[in-house]
């Protein structure tokens, strides 16, 4: 791997393709793009699941990606509303994603590769999963960004799962005007002099546990990205993927969640500085991270045993970070169940 680079992340199949990426365009925007696409077609929860990014460096800034989902419901009159012991349809719960928004934003800032390069490793993983409209949806990604959504056939499918047919709120105004933010991350001041960069917005603690990439270059970029699957969701036959149960379902007698608004999502994810030494850090099995614990990654511990004690503290199922410095870079995956002992030593994942 090209030297000052390091990737991992939760999924073995997106962990494997942000490396390659890193092997092939030396940016660790392009790997984290190119991990969550990976999981995305081996998985039909990942492509249009709520995901938010962070993203720092020389010459980057600090800065925080929103492709949370959102509240339906633009451009159409508002529902009567469910009453108490009505039955709730599933379509009442499809929100509008933003994460393939979020994913073109995030690579047009600092991405090297073409869209369409990254996307080729979930196209495979979907072939291989026998997916083949899910691996012709991110052929269609990969080719047009976050505007295959409005793709006829693709607004017509989601439209049938969550438009007002079915009992839900979503409109084809929805798909067309769902756009990411890109925001200045929330910086806190930690021990010892170091920085700490996480989403600004709040996380709800209903937030269901996300899915992890880190990534880290030669140029001084580190990034991180966390998307929330879920294990009970809505299926979406036609393009073979699964939408989250995200959307607040409207109430009779009660003042409905306003379309546009973003719904809760979880950032398990932060990026650590101090002078030339910078870590992306992500939990699993957490809907957010207490910065404050990051300090143990500060005291010279082998980095293996820092993280499971930060994982220890936080009360996280695993822990997955890359760390730069001037002389090169280190990644590590703590999965559920790992222990370090006093004598662990430094090591990639």
């Amino acid at each position: 791997m090209i030297r000052g680079t390091a990737a991992t992340a939760s999924d073995a199949s997106a962990a494997s393709a942000a490396r390659a990426a890193l092997e092939s365009s030396g940016s660790a925007i392009d790997a984290i793009v190119a991990g969550f696409f990976a999981a995305a077609g081996a998985q039909p929860d990942v492509l249009l699941a709520p995901a938010v990014a962070l993203a720092a460096g020389v010459g980057v800034g600090a800065r925080a990606f929103d492709g949370r989902a959102i509240q339906p419901g633009r451009g159409a009159p508002r529902p009567r509303g469910f009453v108490d012991g009505q039955s709730v349809p599933e379509a009442a719960r499809v929100a509008v994603p933003r994460s393939l928004g979020m994913l073109v934003l995030l690579h047009g800032y600092l991405g090297r590769a073409r869209l369409r390069e990254l996307v080729r490793a979930g196209v495979a993983a979907a072939e291989r999963a026998g997916a083949s409209g899910r691996a012709e949806l991110l052929r269609e990604v990969g080719s047009l960004g976050a505007v295959a959504l409005r793709a006829r056939d693709v607004e017509r499918a989601l439209l049938a799962v969550g438009g007002p047919v079915a009992g839900g709120t979503l409109t084809a105004e929805d798909i067309a005007e769902a756009v990411p933010a890109e925001v200045e991350a929330a910086s806190t001041s930690i021990a010892d002099g170091a920085t700490a960069l996480q989403a600004p917005w709040p996380v709800a603690e209903q937030a269901r546990p996300a899915d992890a990439i880190v990534a880290c270059d030669g140029w001084g970029t580190v990034a991180a990205l966390a998307y929330a699957r879920t294990d009970d969701g809505i299926a979406v036959p036609e393009l073979e993927i699964t939408l989250g149960r995200d959307a607040v379902p409207v109430r009779r007698g009660i003042t409905r969640l306003a379309p546009g608004t973003p719904l809760p999502a979880a950032a398990p994810i932060a990026i650590l500085q101090r002078s030339t030494l910078a870590a992306a850090v992500a939990l699993t099995g957490k809907h957010s991270i207490d910065v404050n614990a990051l300090g143990a990654l500060l005291h010279g511990t082998a980095l293996e045993a820092a993280l499971h004690d930060v994982r220890t503290r936080l009360h996280a199922e695993g822990i997955l970070a890359v760390l730069r410095d001037d002389r090169d870079a280190r990644a590590v995956h703590l999965a559920p169940g790992f222990m370090a002992g006093p004598g662990t030593q430094p090591a990639g994942d």
